[in-house]
């Protein structure tokens, strides 16, 4: 078949696209900017065009990202393309061996599934959300059964089936997709876990899982003695228990491992080969991702007010002077989160906050300039700056972490700024 996608660039149609490729299919792509993944498409045979969402070559099939507006998908159909979004593309073509969904952790939790599962002779594809430190892409072509990353901002996601279903947690997000109910994203993440022949989940989620893992559950984890770079702790399962040794940043990373522990187990693997499986794990880029030393510059995706206070939990004690640089990512999350934002910004010793980054939706009168007088009315050394000048304002101070933090384009000023210093 001959397969076009519209919004190639991005991770999720990037991958979508070199499955695609792997599993014979003739694929071409279009996108309106030349990000990060296009050169890997077209070093894979991809051809691309860049600069607008033109379809080239005729295709038998038009898949589009979320990103695409609703009338160039309407100029599509008008024209006799047969035209199918992301999710229904992955509904209608994958049967993931494990779907890994939730509010945070899922990229993370999907690779450590990934690796567990290579490290102990299971071959299988990965397609995920973030791309992995030593990979070029978002995409790992094998021969035996999919691993696969489930976006949860996507109601569809409940229709996705899976021989394993993990939740990583539920902190409710994306409302705005789910007619602003909680109920509702409730329920179709419970649905995608009912079509799962197995299932973990988090201890405090009323669910009937195979696998619960938390305080008192079949699964636990206890933290041990750590340092920034290294997370050490105990994964107990049942009777047994196991040491893992996780040489990435990121407190937080012990939870996710846990998750993908307990998917290696339900794939059939012991538990002390899932846990020696990670001990050279290499993490994901944008993941507590050092850039720089001395000072550090660290690169990372967290945009909620969670991920937030996981980052600079992670950090805190490690460095004397913590300066983050935030984006915050949709108008409709800063609204909503706003006081949570600057609760756990103010962990940080100095805060500079960008513009929003809109992803597409309204400004509807936002400012974020707002956020920085809330960190100030606090007693926070914190300023609002436009993305352009904030290299230039960065030069002035004196830290010794430089912790960006959004899902937008924070992270092109990270690797700006790692190169533009000189201390």
């Amino acid at each position: 078949m001959k397969i076009h996608f519209v919004g190639i660039g991005g991770m999720g149609l990037s991958a979508l696209a070199l499955w695609s490729k792997s599993n014979g299919h003739e694929v071409t792509g279009s996108d309106l900017s030349n990000g990060p993944m296009i050169e890997t498409l077209i070093e894979n045979g991809i051809k691309i065009k860049i600069g607008s969402n033109e379809i080239i070559d005729s295709p038998d099939l038009v898949v589009v990202s979320s990103a695409v507006p609703s009338k160039d998908v309407a100029e599509f159909k008008s024209k006799g393309f047969r035209v199918m979004e992301r999710m229904d593309f992955v509904i209608s073509n994958i049967k993931a061996t494990v779907g890994v969904t939730g509010t945070d952790g899922k990229s993370s939790t999907t690779f450590m599934s990934q690796w567990i599962a290579t490290k102990n002779g299971i071959d299988s594809s990965m397609i995920c959300g973030a791309i992995p430190i030593g990979f070029d892409s978002t995409f790992r072509f094998g021969k035996n059964g999919v691993i696969l990353e489930v976006d949860e901002s996507d109601p569809k996601m409940e229709e996705i089936s899976a021989e394993i279903g993990i939740l990583t947690n539920l902190r409710y997000d994306h409302l705005d997709r789910y007619k602003n109910s909680e109920q509702l994203q409730l329920e179709k993440i419970t649905n995608f876990l009912k079509r799962s022949k197995y299932t973990v989940v988090p201890y405090d989620f009323d669910f009937p899982a195979s696998i619960k893992v938390g305080p008192g559950e079949r699964m636990s984890y206890e933290p041990l003695e750590s340092t920034f770079n290294a997370q050490n702790f105990k994964v107990k399962y049942m009777n047994e228990e196991a040491f893992v040794s996780l040489p990435i940043a990121g407190v937080h990373q012990m939870s996710n491992a846990t998750m993908a522990i307990a998917g290696g187990i339900l794939l059939g693997i012991p538990l002390k080969y899932c846990a020696e499986s990670l001990k050279d794990y290499p993490g994901l880029k944008r993941r507590l991702e050092v850039i720089k030393k001395n000072p550090f510059v660290i690169d990372d995706y967290a945009h909620t007010p969670d991920e937030i206070r996981s980052a600079l939990t992670s950090v805190r004690k490690y460095f004397k002077k913590v300066i983050a640089i935030f984006e915050p990512h949709r108008y409709t999350r800063f609204s909503k989160f706003r006081s949570q934002f600057a609760e756990v910004l103010s962990m940080a010793d100095e805060i500079y906050v960008t513009e929003i980054f809109g992803a597409f939706e309204d400004q509807n009168g936002l400012d974020s300039k707002i956020l920085a007088e809330d960190l100030k009315a606090s007693g926070k050394m914190a300023f609002f700056s436009k993305m352009d000048e904030i290299i230039e304002l960065l030069k002035k101070t004196d830290g010794d972490l430089y912790l960006f933090m959004g899902a937008g384009n924070i992270t092109y000023k990270a690797h700006e700024f790692a190169k533009a210093i000189k201390w």
